[in-house]
């Protein structure tokens, strides 16, 4: 049994190490909720993925509205226009006769270029003329350098074909771009080049701010959303930027590279955390996470309040017991004393009167061995069990052993005390711990039954098994509370309010006894009322021949 005074100060240990464990587990859970709530990686990936989704759409839709602008402005010059330059007209002139008759009718969607000009590539000679109605250029670009960008688009259209609309920018083209086209022969050789030269900040923010304004975002219900506050940053090859409207609140970037019409450019979309509703949800990883560490705090908190539940009982227990114990203890030595003074002083009055005290001291001197032998037994239960030296025990002479040791008490509380023994009988057991049993089934049997009773210490063949059992007439024990009051430091709460005071330990001595010894211990109702506390041992039947005639 562990039910002992001994395990409390692990008991203690454990509990405190319990609690520690579930406020750390309890932390640990708090700390990660909170982790997985206010973790931002999630949304920011979202957000990120949406505005690298929106920069590729954009670029593309630029891409678009740069091919069906450079067909719109170049049309007149290109083979495939229907009419092309008057007679005597050049083509820049061209170029801005249309692009002023289709802004007198509206009718066309061209460039608002400041100027166009002509590349030819076999005379080597740069053709420039100013629009007509466009604003003037404060530094217009020089020959020399329309002449380069002439030549290097011209040989970009033979390294890649299909790619012979381009806008240009860079340093020596100041605040302008340069937007241009080649124009191939049949064989797909390039002869020319035409091109127009816009305001690059002005062109770009026309093109951007209408593809943002047109691009859209497919929502969790199947609606097409639009985002009209996307912002930009567009950048030229040689990291010259034309366009750049994002600012630090646009903390959410994707910068992709253009290819087509915009080839060779940088463009970052920028949006703010606030601008899309990305309902972010904890993934499957974080609730196993957080579920695991609920449910271990959970068990650890319930393993802790059980053993600081168990803890608290072993305190009152231990309470219960030192309270039990000094009262057992205290009434012998009392009686000891007082016997003991009066024979000391020489004031017994005669023999019978010496003899008496002399009794009193004998009888409680074996009470307190009975009360220190249930200690000390109790004691060393909840580690080393005691080691019985088991061999067959007359139960006549067990019973007779008992008589001996509970007389005087017996005499003292004004009852009487009947051994029936109906037949020869031995058991398998370990006469001294067998005599402790019994004694305090006895002593208990004097404490809580009724004045005036007769005790019936008893013996009967069960089987392969003895049953030695104790019968008094007090009130008895409810059915079910039996069980409860053979643990160590329980008792009847009715006994806990009355003047019976008792350690606990008597019964569960008896039930550690009877374990030790390959039997068992219980209790029932007595035949003619009263409880009935019964030790069921092993027969041993190879030396009951031997036995003299049963007692009655």
């Amino acid at each position: 049994m562990s039910n002992d005074l001994g395990p409390k100060r692990a008991f203690g240990l454990w509990s405190n190490r319990l609690w520690i464990l579930s406020a750390a587990l309890g932390a640990a859970s708090i700390i990660s909720m909170a982790a997985i709530i206010h973790d931002t990686s999630r949304q920011r990936a979202a957000v990120s993925s949406v505005a690298r989704s929106m920069a590729e759409q954009v670029v593309a839709l630029v891409g678009s509205r740069l091919e069906v602008l450079a067909l719109e402005t170049f049309a007149p010059v290109a083979p495939w226009s229907s009419a092309g330059p008057t007679a005597g007209e050049s083509a820049p002139d061209a170029l801005a006769r249309v692009q002023q008759a289709a802004a007198r009718c509206r009718c066309r969607d061209t460039l608002a270029a400041s100027e166009f000009f002509r590349y030819d590539l076999s005379a080597r000679t740069v053709t420039r003329l100013a629009a007509t109605g466009a604003k003037p250029s404060s530094e217009p670009p020089p020959s020399s350098v329309l002449e380069r960008i002439a030549l290097n688009e011209a040989t970009r259209a033979r390294a890649h074909p299909g790619r012979a609309i381009h806008l240009v920018v860079g340093r020596d083209l100041g605040d302008h771009a340069a937007f241009t086209i080649v124009q191939s022969d049949s064989t797909g050789a390039p002869f020319a080049v035409y091109g127009a030269v816009v305001r690059a900040r002005e062109f770009a923010w026309a093109l951007f701010n209408d593809a943002a304004a047109r691009a859209s975002l497919i929502d969790s219900t199947g609606r097409l959303d639009s985002l009209h506050t996307i912002e930009f940053r567009v950048a030229g090859p040689d990291s010259t930027t034309i366009l750049e409207t994002i600012d630090a609140s646009h903390s959410f970037r994707a910068t992709i590279l253009s290819g087509g019409p915009l080839d060779g450019f940088t463009v970052t979309a920028g949006l703010a955390g606030r601008q899309i509703p990305v309902r972010i949800t904890v993934g499957s990883r974080g609730m196993l996470h957080l579920s695991v560490l609920l449910l271990a705090t959970m068990l650890v908190i319930g393993f802790a309040i059980g053993s600081s539940r168990r803890e608290l009982l072993l305190a009152r227990a231990r309470s219960d017991f030192i309270a039990g114990v000094s009262h057992d203890l205290r009434m012998p030595l009392a009686q000891i004393l007082i016997a003991g003074e009066t024979l000391t002083l020489e004031r017994e009055r005669n023999a019978a009167d010496r003899r008496a005290l002399s009794h009193a001291i004998v009888r409680e001197a074996r009470r307190l061995v009975g009360i220190v032998d249930n200690v000390l037994l109790f004691s060393r239960s909840g580690t080393t069990r005691p080691k019985p030296m088991v061999r067959p025990v007359p139960v006549g002479e067990l019973l007779s052993d008992v008589i001996e040791a509970v007389g005087l008490a017996v005499d003292d509380a004004g009852q009487s005390i009947v051994v029936r023994a109906h037949s020869p009988l031995a058991v398998l057991g370990d006469r001294q711990l067998l005599r402790q049993a019994l004694v305090n089934l006895v002593d208990n049997a004097l404490k809580y039954g009724t004045q005036g009773q007769q005790i019936e210490l008893g013996a009967e063949r069960s089987a392969n098994a003895v049953r030695v059992y104790v019968d008094d007439h007090g009130p008895g024990i409810p059915a079910d509370e039996r069980a409860r009051v053979l643990e160590p430091y329980e008792r009847l709460f009715r006994d806990r309010t009355s003047e019976r005071t008792g350690s606990g330990l008597g019964l569960a001595v008896v039930r550690e006894i009877a374990t030790v010894l390959n039997g068992r211990a219980w209790l029932d109702d007595a035949p003619g009322g009263g409880t009935r506390a019964v030790i069921e041992l092993p027969y041993a039947e190879h030396v009951t021949a031997a036995l003299p005639h049963a007692m009655t």
